[in-house]
């Protein structure tokens, strides 16, 4: 292929400039090859920058793959040694379970009971100075003698669940009224009732009779419930 430039008319040395002449004297089937060959190194060069973006996506999955199989591999080692540790605790684990099975077959067995001491303990506390108590005389109601008093407890409908007889002897009659009053607040007795008083000559001897309540009842096993047994 040739190409020809034109010469200016009228130039004297238009005649004596050579032509400017520009050939591609390379084959058509040269050229094509040239392309294609720029063309697959392209391709190829895509291809490996592939390559090596799989190559990396795998070596991290890999990686992470086996960090998760050392950390699932460590949770199972713990779980076991944790399994050991129970199996050598499982003694202590079964007296423990003994123990809280013997407690409340005593709550149960004990429910009734009435800890006569505590119960004294109040009724001394209660006394104001110039009263001396000395004598304390109980009874539980029980099927043998009838379910106990017919009474029920002050403000409430809770039939007592025995009764007590206190005895002493005051200072004075205002001594021993106030010593009655205390007795309507010590827990587990109710209904205070003067049944006696004598003047002698160490004081005035006194008898009081009160109803004992179900906060009274109850062992030290018993649990405290909201009908008030063992609230005391």
């Amino acid at each position: 292929m040739t190409t020809l430039a034109p010469s200016e008319p009228g130039s004297a040395a238009s005649a004596l400039r050579i032509p400017p002449i520009a050939a591609n004297l390379l084959p058509q089937e040269i050229v094509e090859s040239r392309r294609a060959r720029r063309v697959r190194r392209l391709v190829v060069s895509a291809l490996a920058v592939v390559v090596v973006l799989l190559a990396g996506w795998y070596g991290l999955a890999s990686y992470e793959t086996a960090a998760a199989r050392s950390g699932l591999a460590g949770a199972e080692s713990e779980a076991q040694r944790l399994v050991q540790q129970q199996h050598n605790y499982a003694e202590l684990v079964g007296t423990q379970t003994e123990s809280k099975a013997i407690t409340a077959q005593l709550a149960t067995l004990l429910a009734d009971d009435l800890q006569w001491s505590h119960l004294i303990t109040s009724l001394q506390q209660a006394a104001p100075g110039g009263v001396q108590v000395t004598g304390v005389t109980g009874v539980l109601a029980t099927a043998a003698n009838g379910g106990g008093a017919t009474t029920r407890v002050a403000g409430t409908t809770e039939k007592p669940v025995g009764t007590l007889t206190v005895t002493g002897v005051g200072g004075t009659n205002d001594v021993v009224a106030a010593y009655v009053d205390a007795l309507g607040k010590v827990c587990g007795l109710a209904n205070p009732l003067l049944a006696g008083a004598t003047q002698a000559k160490d004081g005035v001897q006194f008898t009081v009779r009160l109803d004992i309540t179900k906060a009274a009842l109850g062992g030290r096993h018993t649990p405290k419930d909201k009908n008030g047994s063992g609230a005391c």
